[in-house]
């Protein structure tokens, strides 16, 4: 089965989604000292500027938030996420080199946090040096391991924190990608868990597509999945929020395949905003492609506003 974290990354939606509980389990100590009654501020733009697209991995996902810490200061995080599964010897000298433009082009100095997804116990690089004749620097940065969090799902200490799911999704996928079945049962145990821990039904339906996205079935394990979490939770209603992939299945046809998506997408945009516009709705019928309109429904379910959407048609 091909690696699922590619740049367009569950990742970069997990730290956008769920901050607070990303930066609790993964830097506690960081998230301690900052102010959660002032919303975190995503600095796209800015990371652009310093980040052309040419250097951002398939299998990696940087974000640059601000956040107000306790002490009423604004803090710059430059969240670096690596999903690939080996040691990088370049990334401490990638990391100081974003790290040094985004102090030199807007004059703060961020704080550079590195989650690591591969596999390797060993490999944990926390600075990077260089030094000619007598002159040089030392930069620190701080990481922290996914693989450290093997086992972690029940542990108390983090009791109803989201992202442990998403870590653990990661973990299953690593360590199952090559057996179906062995994923199709991790995948299960994950959904049964999460929903015994009281999360609103927002929260779950952003779990269970990021969780989806992480561990992808083959198209066979997808309704058998389907209906064995039915059977095992008949009177729960759980939101999946991969409606593409579940309704191709239904219909064999390409034609089929292809307006089945339209109407999940028009779905997806009637249930979360009212009555769509008709130039809308035509133009999302007009849409022949499978893999536009599989955007577009990820674009519809993530989207804040019905001309958020509409920008991306």
């Amino acid at each position: 089965m091909a690696d699922p974290l590619d740049h367009d990354s569950p990742w970069k939606d997990t730290v956008e989604q769920f901050t607070r509980s990303f930066l609790e389990v993964t830097f506690p100590d960081v998230a301690a000292g900052i102010d959660w009654s002032v919303q975190p501020e995503s600095l796209e733009q800015e990371l652009r500027e310093i980040t052309p697209a040419s250097e951002i991995g398939a299998k990696r996902v940087d974000k640059l938030l601000k956040v107000r810490l306790l002490d009423g200061t604004d803090q710059w995080l430059y969240v670096h996420i690596e999903v690939q599964m080996h040691h990088d010897p370049d990334l401490p000298k990638r990391l100081f080199i974003h790290h040094y433009r985004i102090f030199d082009k807007y004059g703060v100095s961020p704080l550079t946090l590195a989650i690591l997804g591969d596999t390797s116990r060993k490999w944990r690089p926390t600075s990077y040096r260089y030094e000619s004749l007598g002159c040089g620097i030392t930069f620190l940065f701080r990481i922290c391991k996914t693989i450290d969090f093997e086992g972690k799902l029940d542990d108390p200490r983090y009791r109803h924190q989201q992202v442990l799911f998403i870590i653990a999704a990661h973990l299953g996928t690593q360590q199952h990608r090559r057996n179906p079945q062995n994923l199709f049962d991790c995948r299960f145990e994950l959904f049964v868990k999460l929903n015994d821990e009281g999360y609103s039904p927002s929260e779950i339906r952003q779990l269970i597509r990021l969780i989806d996205w992480l561990m992808p079935l083959p198209d066979d394990l997808k309704i058998q999945f389907r209906k064995e979490l039915q059977q095992r939770l008949p009177d729960k209603t759980m939101p999946h929020i991969t409606l593409f992939e579940e309704l191709a299945l239904k219909e064999g046809r390409q034609e089929g395949i292809l307006q089945n998506a339209r109407e999940a997408i028009l779905d997806v945009l009637d249930t979360r905003f009212g009555e769509v516009p008709d130039f809308v709705r035509e133009q999302v019928n007009a849409l022949c492609s499978e893999p536009t309109l599989k955007d577009l429904l990820r674009r519809a379910v993530r989207a804040s506003s019905l001309d958020e959407f509409s920008m991306t048609l």
